[in-house]
């Protein structure tokens, strides 16, 4: 039973990435493509993740840099920055946020997928690619 549904998944796996499934060995064709795509996936993954964490600090960096606006500047200038700067620093931080939202999900789908490739889980390394992990990250 654990063969056939081994066999079963590395099909669905190989038919999402839009592969033909019916070939001779899946498991062999999905096998080294998972890998490849695990790497792929973590790597983008972990570079979105820094992205994101580089936006929130700059974002709050501008945010709180309004409090230094009194200081050097005119009575126009001070209230357009007292206004624009936080409206900025918000609007980084919603785009971190989006950003961690989309990428957090893949990248611990692909830590999943790699530990359970690691000790040799292959069904649940497969499950986990077909239901938790899009194609379109590994297109990305």
């Amino acid at each position: 039973m654990s063969l056939q549904r081994l066999d079963h998944l590395a099909r669905r796996y190989l038919a999402s990435r839009g592969t033909p499934p019916m070939i001779e060995d899946p498991l062999a064709e999905a096998l080294p493509r998972l890998q490849a795509e695990v790497r792929q996936v973590r790597r983008l993954a972990r570079l979105d993740l820094w992205l994101s964490a580089a936006l929130l600090i700059s974002g709050l960096t501008l945010a709180l840099t309004a409090v230094m606006a009194p200081l050097h500047a005119g009575l126009l200038v001070t209230l357009l920055y007292l206004h624009a700067a936080p409206l900025a620093g918000l609007a980084v931080g919603i785009w971190a946020a989006v950003v961690v939202e989309k990428s957090a999900p893949q990248w611990l789908a692909a830590r999943h997928i790699a530990a359970a490739l690691k000790t040799g889980a292959l069904v649940e390394a497969l499950d986990i690619a077909v239901h938790r992990l899009s194609a379109r990250a590994a297109a990305a």
